[in-house]
């Protein structure tokens, strides 16, 4: 398998990677049980929204305390610490729901300290990457990162939907603890990867990107990718109920095609070496990605709108997964917290926010229009890139 996917061959990444799965998993899982037991204790589309909120608004905050912050200090404790905590968290939760005390305000809370420990785990995990993997394995070893997410995304919530029907919600709780403490023995071992600072200073990611317009660049191409594919796949219903008529079977067809084709993305390109131009592939990338989720309003068939959607999110996995590498290639590693958590603002915070002004821009002038205009800045983001050059420039060069 190492021979296939170079960064395979470093037990420590390995490692890491493996117990980021787990831990993914068990976090998807629990997602589900705690949005169905919201709604079923409040009967309240708007508690569902609120929870949403609960978890943006940290996301687009914290981490420009966090990123630095894991610049000063052990990145491998950081990440140890935040996984103990939502073991913790996920105790509490199993034993509320045993116990029939588990409110609304207590997923509200929860919403909000998850987004909390993803503040901290987001940057101090990218940041250990490097020093995990030799620089020629970093582009598989970020391609093989970027499937954690879109492969927990597809397994949890149906592992979690079965055991919540076969067992109740403080079974699936229980069982996102026990992924925890499996990825928290993952840790062991890990080098401490510390970084270089004594000070955190609030907002050093946006301060080195501003200076290294690169940088700013590349965010905007992983908010603008982010913030269609999701905007998009919002948009689906809205989009069947007016041309391909699919259902809820169609409908649950078409939110699998961005999940699947993010992993085939990540284990493909993880099997390969970074681009020598990474600007020039950033911009087709992102250009393709563009034009496919730009059609997918005007498919004729739900099949083509399944190929569509499926073409379009590879393209977003392709350009997101070189972006990343070349965000780390590009950070010099005293400042790459900060860096790794103004990326987590940017895929986690303002993508989440752009893909819900899409929806309701949607509500007054249609998805099709919307979709379009924001394909339109996607491409823009990508062309960005490749116009400055800088990106296809060596490190050692600059």
């Amino acid at each position: 398998m190492s021979a296939g996917w170079p960064a395979l061959r470093h037990p420590l990444f390995v490692r890491l990677w493996a117990g980021g799965v787990v831990s993914a998993v068990g976090t998807q899982m629990s997602n589900v049980a705690k949005i169905w037991m919201l709604y079923e204790l409040t009967g309240s589309a708007a508690a569902l929204g609120v929870e949403g909120l609960c978890f943006s608004i940290p996301m687009m905050v914290l981490p420009l305390l966090t990123g630095p912050l894991a610049d000063r200090g052990d990145r491998a404790a950081l990440l140890r610490w935040a996984m103990a905590a939502e073991a913790a968290m996920a105790a509490g939760l199993a034993v509320a729901a045993a116990t029939g005390t588990l409110t609304p305000w207590l997923l509200f809370a929860t919403a909000a300290l998850e987004a909390t420990r993803l503040a901290v785990d987001i940057p101090a995990r990218g940041a250990l990457i490097v020093t995990v993997v030799p620089p020629a394995d970093l582009h598989s070893a970020q391609s093989l990162s970027s499937t954690v997410y879109s492969a927990s995304a597809l397994l949890g919530p149906a592992i979690g939907g079965l055991l919540l029907a076969a067992a109740g919600p403080a079974w699936v709780f229980a069982v996102n603890g026990v992924s925890c403490l499996v990825a928290l023995a993952a840790f062991r071992g890990m080098p401490r990867g510390r970084g270089h600072r004594d000070q955190v200073r609030l907002g050093d990611g946006l301060r080195f990107a501003g200076r290294h317009r690169v940088l700013l660049r590349l965010q905007a191409v992983l908010l603008t990718t982010g913030a269609l594919v999701i905007g998009v796949e919002t948009l689906l219903p809205v989009l069947d109920a007016d041309r391909w008529h699919g259902g809820s079977v169609g409908y649950g067809l078409l939110r699998t095609a961005p999940g699947l084709a993010a992993v085939a993305a990540g284990l493909v390109l993880a099997r390969g070496s970074a681009p020598a131009a990474p600007g020039r592939t950033i911009a087709l990338c992102v250009a393709a990605a563009a034009a496919a989720l730009a059609a997918v309003p005007f498919a004729p068939w739900l099949a083509v709108a399944f190929v569509l959607l499926t073409f379009g999110s590879i393209a977003v996995s392709a350009a997101q997964v070189h972006t990343l590498t070349r965000v780390q290639q590009i950070t010099p590693d005293e400042v790459r917290g900060a860096v790794g958590g103004l990326t987590a603002m940017t895929m986690s915070g303002f993508a989440g926010v752009g893909a819900a002004a899409m929806a309701l821009a949607a509500a007054g002038g249609g998805p099709a229009p919307i979709i379009a205009t924001v394909a339109a800045a996607t491409a823009l983001t990508g062309l960005s890139v490749r116009a400055g050059r800088a990106a296809d420039v060596p490190v050692s060069a600059r």
